[in-house]
């Protein structure tokens, strides 16, 4: 049995053009603009058949979500396991702000090595997100539908398709991955923006 799961980051806030941390425990709302991206992923995904959309429960990603299910007319559940991983002290913070509170943290988050027990104070690490969210999409792949929409966040994105075999990277708005459970063994497929749905 194969199941497809369509994981998409939120749309944008304002906290986002400002370049602020947000974390699981900053629940900014879409600005005007994440709306409007929303709307161009639901175009995106029309070909795919989605069934369903698990969202963080974040109002950015649920919004983002609700906005997706209205116009592929599909339900919308609330998933708390994929939620955005927790920044702890460092929530609400600029990113500029963060460099320089916290240097040698900061600059081990975004080295190359990619260390995955490296957090900041009060917060998860890169491990402990990526825990997370695996053991959050094997509980999604045991529900009855087979081809999923994920709404979830930049972090928990990139450490869980890290797992994969994909290399961090910084992810726009709206950044759209699939991947696949087939006979219990979890796979990431091609950009879904290259994929021909009716071939």
């Amino acid at each position: 049995m194969r199941k497809d799961f369509y994981i998409f980051r939120h749309g944008q806030t304002d906290y986002n053009l400002e370049r602020r941390w947000q974390g699981c425990g900053v629940d900014t709302e879409l600005n005007a603009g994440g709306i409007e991206q929303a709307r161009r992923l639901a175009e995106r995904l029309k070909p795919f058949g989605l069934e369903i959309v698990f969202s963080s429960p974040l109002k950015r990603a649920l919004k983002t979500a609700q906005i997706v299910g209205e116009a592929l007319q599909i339900p919308v559940e609330v998933c708390p396991g994929i939620i955005e991983g927790c920044f702890g002290e460092a929530e609400g913070m600029l990113k500029s702000e963060v460099g320089k509170r916290w240097p040698e943290i900061f600059n081990e988050w975004y080295s190359p090595a990619n260390n995955l027990n490296v957090g900041f104070p009060g917060g998860e690490t890169k491990l402990q997100m990526q825990k997370r969210m695996l053991q959050a999409m094997d509980e999604l792949a045991r529900q009855p539908q087979k081809v999923f929409g994920v709404a979830t966040h930049g972090s928990s994105i990139r450490y869980l398709l890290m797992y994969y075999g994909r290399k961090p990277s910084l992810m726009p708005n709206t950044a759209l991955f699939h991947l696949v459970w087939e006979n219990g063994i979890w796979h990431l497929e091609n950009d879904p923006e290259t994929e021909n749905p009716s071939a």
